[in-house]
């Protein structure tokens, strides 16, 4: 969430999970309320949200605390939700939100998620206008390290689709990102910062291709994802700068006991040419700020153990270890950042295999909390 293109991919995964309903009270689109259903599980009589959810046939309004520390560590956030269930299949969402934090930052957008299981189609678009304090820092000669405070305003407008490759669980299609941004900082402009920068719109296509076998995709007990996009940035598409950027990402989570899941993420990013400054990678792991590590490319890889102590309550072990850099030849000469953390989930929907609880992680920096609904590496 450090730069309005981070903040978008941020907020999208919060109102993908948002969208699941969790609680208060499930409305008709009509507006009358429907009765109640039943907040514990047949099977075990614990607290569970799966019927609510099942049978919330309309507007659900959702409250939720925002925890990133690059954002002032607190803040919270209201979205409305509306859940159609689709047979074998993620449910179709449509989901506004809007949210404000302790260092001001605030955002208000929508989301829709569409599954066609029968022509193996999914596809996602939405859009957020995002109103951004954050803190960046560059290696400067001569000084060293220096930290930037930046307010960025923008507008992204994005959309995602893709198609089944046969009977393979393979998808394939395309993303689109148009983001217009303005950014001022309450200083004189640094040298790594050109006028043009502070004024300018991108427009982004490419191809992107995935592999999905988790159980689902949630709280997976197994299975692997996998994602791969390249985005062009080009003058024809209506971009101000031309450069491109390759992400690859792999989430994977191995059942090593009944009771044991290990997951396993690794993910590289890479931009070719001149992005603007506040599109660089940045690392992105719990209790390591926002923005806080930024290069041309990125490498990351973390662990992450869930152990469950009976059929709803669980506790985790997680960890992790990435670097920012702007080339191979500087690789050893960057700074390692590392994560290591603790945290809790309990099923709250079983019948879905969603999970809820809260991370306190640790950086070489800072520390951080944060409210996991689903997973961590919703993506």
């Amino acid at each position: 969430m450090s730069r309005s293109f981070q903040l978008k991919d941020q907020i999208q995964q919060l109102i993908l999970v948002v969208g699941f309903g969790f609680l208060l009270i499930p409305f008709h689109s009509s507006g009358q309320v429907k009765e109640k259903p039943n907040l514990k599980d047949k099977e075990d009589g614990k607290l569970d949200l799966s019927d609510w959810i099942i049978e919330a046939n309309g507007f659900i309004p959702i409250p939720l605390l925002i925890t990133e520390p690059a954002l002032g560590g607190f803040g919270g956030a209201l979205g409305l939700a509306f859940l159609s269930q689709v047979p074998n299949s993620p449910p179709n969402i449509t989901t506004a939100i809007a949210g404000i934090t302790a260092n001001n930052t605030w955002a208000v957008g929508g989301l829709h998620s569409h599954n066609i299981p029968e022509k193996g189609i999914r596809y996602r678009f939405g859009a957020f206008y995002s109103d951004v304090n954050i803190s960046l820092y560059r290696e400067l000669p001569l000084v060293g390290e220096q930290k930037f405070e930046f307010n960025f305003k923008g507008l992204p407008i994005f959309a995602k689709g893709t198609k089944q490759i046969g009977d393979s669980k393979w998808q394939l299609g395309a993303s689109y990102l148009f983001l217009w941004n303005r950014v001022s900082l309450g200083q004189e402009l640094p040298d790594f910062i050109s006028q043009k920068e502070l004024d300018s719109n991108i427009s982004t296509l490419g191809p992107v291709i995935e592999f999905d076998s988790r159980d689902n995709i949630f709280t997976p007990n197994r299975g692997t994802n996998i994602i791969g996009s390249w985005g062009l940035s080009k003058n024809w598409l209506g971009s101000d700068y031309n450069y491109s950027r390759l992400n690859l990402a792999s989430f994977s989570y191995f059942p090593l006991k009944p009771n044991w899941i290990l997951g396993l993420r690794v993910e590289y990013q890479q931009v070719f040419n001149e992005p603007p400054f506040y599109l660089l990678p940045g690392i992105n792991l719990r209790g390591v700020p926002a923005g806080r590590y930024q290069g041309k490319q990125v490498s990351l890889t973390e662990i992450e153990n869930r152990f469950d102590i009976n059929s709803r309550w669980s506790i985790m072990a997680f960890g992790g270890l990435a670097k920012a850099f702007d080339g191979f030849t500087n690789f050893k000469e960057k700074d390692l950042a590392y994560s290591i953390g603790s945290g809790y989930r309990y099923l709250i929907a079983r019948k879905f295999g969603l999970r809820m609880g809260m991370d306190v992680a640790f950086g070489p920096d800072d520390w951080g909390y944060y409210i996991v609904f689903g997973s961590n590496w919703l993506r």
